[in-house]
């Protein structure tokens, strides 16, 4: 599955494209003329779908050990990236949730911003598509693009990180592939 950013495949102009496979439903919103936002309709059941954008293997590291300290420097950072992690941990989708789902193209684990859209009809294109389809396409792509956004714009306060605990133990070749990892100069710190 394609990041949530990608190179238009199939959207042509301003016109929204899409690629239907056995496992899924592709979606493109043009955002310029060589790029497209890439939302994902996953069936979960006969009535209901995830819709999600992939992230990938962003996460990966920064939740590997995911403390109280180290949520508390993500809460205060990424506000928009600890809600979406507390939604996903508490199964919480209605106003998004960071989770894990297995990419159906490549079979690896990745993490998505997801939202589930019940009550629908998977009969027609124009049933699937109706009212709360485009409601939850709606909240999920302002959620990607909000993260998106606040991970590109702000940097952790690395004094405050380290004196909640944030790098305790953490040495200094761990610390620089951590500080190249959040795209900090770890002379800063």
């Amino acid at each position: 599955m394609r990041y949530f950013l990608d190179k238009r495949k199939t959207a042509i102009g301003d016109e929204i494209g899409s690629k239907i496979t056995h496992t899924y439903i592709e979606i493109e919103f043009p955002v310029d003329d060589d790029s497209s936002y890439v939302i994902y309709v996953i069936p979960r059941n006969q009535n209901s779908a995830f819709v999600a954008t992939c992230w990938d293997h962003t996460f990966d590291k920064l939740v590997s050990n995911l403390d109280e300290d180290t949520f508390e420097t993500i809460a205060e950072t990424w506000p928009t990236l600890a809600a979406l992690l507390y939604n996903g941990v508490k199964q919480l989708y209605r106003q998004g949730a960071l989770i894990v789902l297995e990419d159906l193209d490549d079979g690896e684990n990745k993490w998505f911003v997801a939202s589930i859209a019940g009550n629908i009809s998977f009969s027609s294109f124009k049933d699937l598509f109706n009212e709360r389809m485009q409601e939850v396409t709606q909240l999920v792509l302002a959620r990607t693009i909000q993260l998106s956004r606040e991970l590109n714009e702000n940097q952790p306060n690395m004094l405050n990180a380290i004196s909640n605990g944030f790098m305790k133990g953490v040495g200094t070749a761990v610390l620089a592939g951590v500080a190249s990892f959040l795209g900090i100069d770890p002379s800063d710190a």
